[in-house]
């Protein structure tokens, strides 16, 4: 089937646009993007291709990917109480807390509730980086805090999210063995790729890291723990090789953030459905009001206790979302959980949960005393 070139140059087009106003708006890119994808559908008759569905869904599982590797895990251990306890009640909360709210008001079923739900526990990473660095307080002992507890939170909706309706099989078992081979040998092989045939202008670490990826998504796929899971913990496997060697890190993001992560936001937007979002936007609201109701709740007390200089300021950065509740959404969609309006609604609430929080959170930035 021949490429429709003008379904592809307008994607093209709105992908260099968006990305100048999100430098010059200071909006993440991914929002603008999905807006897009959601003008490109419903206004100018672009359809969804099949380079553009392989581009998203590749996109999907490296920003999974960067999740993992993104991954402090020394962070993690040196804090691993206060942030366990954060990002823990930063995802139970909000999670019971939606899950009522859409039981209250909704005819949902139990799944597409769950999935739903599950979308709307998460906290951006990219959005807490984004501000953190914004303000200068990427050095303050609070910030590592924030970050630690966000990794928890969003640990535990991917996790949750591969453990709906599971059905295991041989791949299953598989996989779970394949993990311990991976947590061996994986770094030491990317290690010896970058020491022996790093920085060349095939970037062979780059393409051992897709290939792998790829490959173990494959397997847990099969296995029913979904791709996107494989993906995630993959990343957590090359955590502190990636970290050792900061260029590998960089180039990643390079490609992920300029082609893929694009691609799966623009596609994302196209599956929005505009009448679904007009017919129920008290629901979208109340959906984004749980959201922020529920992590206060959830995580002011112990913000107030840890993280006196700014307990507002870090309740409203856990309860951003963006990345990884779009790509929560998404999974629950094509596992067949939401349906077209359910998905629409999910995901218009994380888009608008990755700005108003944000907002609100900009009023009451601490003060870094060690600049």
């Amino acid at each position: 089937m021949p490429v429709d070139l003008y379904s592809t140059a307008l994607i093209a087009v709105v992908v260099v646009v968006t990305g100048i106003l999100s430098i010059r708006l200071r909006i993440s890119s991914s929002i603008l993007e999905a807006g897009a994808g959601i003008l490109l559908a419903s206004f100018l008759g672009v359809r969804i291709e099949a380079w553009l569905d392989f581009l998203a869904t590749f996109g999907g599982l490296m920003l999974t990917f960067l999740a993992g590797a993104e991954v402090d895990l020394y962070l993690l251990r040196n804090s691993a109480k206060k942030s366990f306890t954060i990002g823990s009640m930063a995802f139970v909360v909000p999670l019971i807390g939606e899950i009522i709210f859409l039981s209250a008001f909704t005819d949902w079923s139990f799944l597409a509730t769950l999935a739903a739900s599950l979308a709307l526990t998460t906290t951006s990473v990219a959005v807490v980086y984004s501000v953190l660095m914004e303000y200068e307080l990427l050095d303050l002992k609070a910030s590592k805090l924030i970050i630690a507890a966000t990794f928890v939170n969003d640990i535990l909706t991917l996790i949750g999210i591969n453990l709906i309706s599971p059905s295991f099989n041989l791949y299953t078992i598989a996989f779970l063995v394949i993990i311990a081979f991976m947590i061996l040998l994986l770094p030491k092989m990317l290690e010896f790729l970058v020491e022996s045939y790093g920085k060349r202008a095939v970037e062979l670490e780059l393409r051992f890291i897709f290939a792998s990826m790829l490959g173990v998504s494959f397997i847990a796929d099969a296995g029913k723990l979904h791709a996107v899971f494989g993906a995630f913990v993959l990343g957590l496997v090359f955590a502190n090789c990636i970290h050792n060697y900061g260029d590998i890190l960089s180039k990643t993001r390079s490609v992920t953030f300029s082609l893929l992560s694009p691609a799966f936001f623009v596609r994302a937007g196209m599956l929005i459905s505009l009448p679904a979002v007009a017919q129920n936007i008290g629901l979208i609201l109340g959906l984004l009001a749980a959201k922020m109701m529920s992590k206060f709740i959830g995580t002011y007390y112990f913000n107030k206790k840890w993280i006196p200089e700014a307990p507002i300021f870090s309740t409203m950065l856990l309860s951003t979302g963006l990345t990884v509740g779009t790509i929560t959404a998404t999974l629950g969609r094509d596992l067949g959980f939401l349906d077209q309006s359910q998905f629409s609604i999910a995901v218009t609430a994380v888009i608008l949960s990755a700005v108003v929080p944000t907002l609100i959170a900009k009023r009451f930035v601490p003060v870094n005393t060690q600049k």
